[in-house]
């Protein structure tokens, strides 16, 4: 990834669209948010998680590559964990997250719906930075702008319903994540033509799919 230079300093390119999308995300959620019993505690969940994925993220090649990082230490400053270091620093927030809501089980439900709308909101800013920054994207990045922005207004409006149709709004999302990326001449297949952000979304998407049928049929019973 390339750098940016801001006055005398240099950014590196992917570590300012993350810092620009996850502000971008609080800002969405605090207005959505605002007057909400639940706001404090859901921006401060939001705040430190993205600190904890972030530093993670950006320092875990100490865990990845210690030789090499020990012999030249300053490369902590240019480099980052790469995908490896994506999945610690997710998993380890999440661990940060579990542990939040099991001291307030009455925000599961609320965390969750804030987690789908600020997603929504970074993912957004994200695609629209990479469409307006890399002329290669211009139809695959176009795609991925719409369908962040159209999932993004209608979270935002339907806020408020059941989790039921924030389910039913995930599964659609996730299968349009699967379909977008045969538009993509570049794709790396990894398995039957699927690559790895279409098998993820694909897996997503079942799940939602039972948990809806099982929603469908528990209800029907009751």
């Amino acid at each position: 990834m390339s750098t940016i230079a801001l006055g005398p300093f240099m950014i590196r390119a992917d570590i300012l669209i993350f810092l620009l999308s996850a502000i971008v995300g609080f800002i969405v959620l605090k207005i959505r948010l605002r007057d909400r019993e639940e706001s404090s505690f859901i921006l401060d969940t939001y705040v430190n998680a993205l600190i904890i994925g972030f530093v993670v993220w950006k320092f875990s090649m100490i865990v990845f590559d210690p030789i090499r990082t020990i012999q030249n230490p300053l490369s902590l400053l240019y480099f980052t964990g790469g995908d490896k270091g994506i999945l610690l620093g997710t998993a380890l927030a999440l661990v940060y997250i579990g542990f939040r809501l099991n001291k307030n089980k009455l925000w599961i439900i609320p965390l969750l719906k804030a987690s789908i709308l600020a997603y929504l909101a970074g993912a957004f800013t994200r695609c629209l930075l990479l469409w307006l920054w890399d002329e290669s994207l211009w139809i695959i990045g176009f795609m991925y702008v719409i369908l962040q922005g159209v999932f993004l207004v209608l979270v935002w409006v339907k806020y408020d319903v059941s989790i039921r149709v924030f389910s039913s709004l995930a599964l659609w999302y996730s299968i349009g994540s699967v379909l977008i990326p045969f538009f993509d001449p570049n794709r790396y297949a990894v398995v039957a033509g699927f690559n790895s952000v279409q098998i993820t979304f694909g897996i997503v998407a079942f799940a939602l799919l039972l948990l809806d049928v099982f929603l469908s049929r528990s209800n029907k019973i009751g």
